[in-house]
Order: structure tokens, then C-alpha cells, then sequence
């Protein structure tokens, strides 16, 4: 037992370590370089596995590999600060709804649109997010911010409708490319959220329970995509990929973001987000044979222009 204590105890002085852990400002690009390349590569596996694997099962099963794999480094925090996890539960619900769910949406998505097509729609993220966070929590805009989001959402417009102006009059939208949208959707929604779990929670408790909590509500609707569709196949292949999405990308990834974040701050932090479709469509074409066309260049012109308006444009916090 004293062997047992003595592993967790070096578990958890080992994570504080992590967490606190402030990289220099040449390792904080390249840390959040890394993880934006993660989350690219997720959008091209996942397009790239469509006929192979469910989507619902592949993202639901992705985030609870994820949630098993930081449970042994969390157990005792959700003991000590059971009481917090309890008064907070109603939000950590609805923000593990909105995680895996935009990820779930992002999944089913991809069996109907390109890779870069979502990635460059993924792309809009921060101008979206800003304009939720105008909508739920009335926080303020600065006109240059107004302006970057508005160029940001034409991009998205161009994008979903191929600059094809009798498409959009017709608003004969893409189902994939509507989805992508709703994903994106649900993840400013929770970024805006996830503002109002109490910080002393850490950011490795918060992750594990949002993904845990949220990966079993959506396995009855894996169990009903099993039913109708087919099941995820359990092979070596799969484990692979689930250690890698479920690990890697998920749990690694937020990792390096939130180790970058600290050091560099989310200004400059947001704007490596615009290598997101970069990497998206270099693997897309490398592995997928994608092609990218006229209204993709276009339509990611905008929304990087979008985004550097919104970065520029944010207002200065009071020292």
C-alpha cells in the first residue's frame, strides 16, 4: 500500500509540475506549432477513416480513451474537491455535451465534406467565439473586432457555398459543411463557458471530467449507431488509433496549447490557429488527394484577415 501511496503521490507532484510548467517564448511557438499540426492531422484521419469507422463511435470512443488514460492522474483531486465537482455538476454536464458533441458533429461532418473544407471552416473559430461571447456574456467588441468577425463569417459563406452566388440565393448548403459549422458553433460555446468553472479545479480535473461525463452521454447514441450503421471494429488498427486521437491529439495536445498559452499569451497564442487549415490541406493533398480550389483560397484570405482584425482589434486589459 505504501508503494501505491507513494506512486500517486509522485503522480501528482509530477502533474502540478506540468501544469505549472512556463516553456520560453521561442518553445511556446513551437509547443503550440505542434499541437495546432495535432488537431490538423485529427480533421484528415478522420475524413481519411470514414467508410472504416462510425463517426459517432470513433469520436465518442476517442474522448473516454482519453478521460481513462488521465484518470490515475486525477482520482485524488476529484476526492478532495468532491464538494466544488458537485455544485458545478449541472455546467460540467453541458460543457461535456458541447466538447464531445462538436467533436461528434465534426466526425459526421467529415463523411460529407472535404478535410480542408472543415479546416478552414474550423478556421473561424476565434471569430465565432468572439461573437458568442458578445451573445452570452454581453463581453464587450471593439469595432475593429466587429469588422474582423464579419469579414471572418463571409469567408466561412464563401467557403460553404464555392463562391457560387445562385448556391447561396438558393442556400443549397453542404451537409457537412452545415455541420462543421455547428461543431465549430458548440466549441466557441464552450470555450465562452468553461470560464465559469471555478479555476482551482486545474485544468487536468476539468479536462478529465468534461470528456469523461461528456464521452458517456453520447454512448447510448453510439450503441444506437451500432444498431442502425455498424460498430466501431476492434483491431490493432483501431487501438492505434484511438491511443493517438484519444491521447495524443486530445489530452497531449491541450497539454502543449495550455503550456504555450501561459508563456506567450491567447493573443498571439489565437493567431497560430490560422496553421490549422495550412497543415489541414498539406496533409489533405499529401494523403487524401485533395484539391484545393479558387473559393478555398478566398474563402481562408478572409477568415485569416478575419482573425487578425479580431486579434488586433481586442481591447487592451487595464494593468
Amino acid at each position: 500500500m505504501g508503494t501505491l501511496n507513494d506512486y500517486i503521490v509522485k503522480t501528482r507532484e509530477n502533474l502540478d509540475k506540468l501544469e505549472r510548467f512556463q516553456p520560453s517564448p521561442l518553445l511556446a511557438y513551437f509547443l503550440i506549432s505542434i499541437a495546432t499540426f495535432l488537431w490538423a492531422s485529427s480533421i484528415v484521419i478522420l475524413r481519411g477513416v470514414r467508410d472504416d469507422y462510425p463517426p459517432v463511435g470513433l469520436s465518442t470512443l476517442r474522448w473516454l480513451v482519453g478521460g481513462i488514460f488521465l484518470l490515475p492522474y486525477v482520482w485524488q483531486q476529484l476526492l478532495e474537491k468532491a464538494k466544488i465537482i458537485r455544485s458545478n455538476m449541472g455546467l460540467i454536464i453541458l460543457l461535456g455535451l458541447l466538447q464531445v458533441g462538436s467533436s461528434t458533429a465534426l466526425a459526421v461532418a467529415l463523411n460529407f465534406t472535404t478535410a480542408i473544407n472543415g479546416s478552414v471552416i474550423n478556421a473561424s473559430q476565434p471569430a465565432i467565439t468572439a461573437l458568442i461571447a458578445w451573445l452570452i456574456i454581453k463581453e464587450n467588441l471593439s469595432p475593429l473586432q466587429a469588422i474582423g468577425i464579419l469579414i471572418g463569417l463571409i469567408g466561412v459563406v464563401v467557403i460553404i457555398f464555392r463562391s457560387d452566388i445562385h448556391l447561396l440565393i438558393s442556400m443549397e448548403l453542404n451537409l457537412g459543411d452545415g455541420l462543421a459549422i455547428a461543431a465549430i458553433s458548440g466549441w466557441g460555446t464552450y470555450a465562452v463557458l468553461l470560464q465559469k468553472i471555478p479555476r482551482e479545479l486545474g485544468i487536468t480535473t476539468i479536462l478529465f471530467l468534461v470528456i469523461t461525463i461528456g464521452s458517456i452521454c453520447f454512448l447510448p447514441l453510439y450503441a444506437l449507431e451500432s444498431f442502425i450503421y455498424k460498430p466501431v471494429p476492434f483491431s490493432y488498427e483501431t487501438f492505434i488509433l484511438l491511443f493517438f486521437l484519444g491521447i495524443i491529439v486530445s489530452a497531449g495536445s491541450i497539454y502543449l496549447w495550455n503550456a504555450g498559452l501561459r508563456a506567450i499569451g491567447p493573443n498571439k497564442s489565437s493567431i497560430f490557429l490560422n496553421l490549422i487549415p495550412v497543415f489541414s490541406a498539406g496533409l489533405a493533398i499529401i494523403f487524401l488527394s485533395e484539391r484545393i480550389l479558387t473559393f478555398h483560397l478566398i474563402g481562408a484570405f478572409l477568415v485569416f484577415m478575419g482573425i487578425f482584425l479580431g486579434v488586433r482589434g481586442r481591447p487592451t486589459e487595464k494593468k
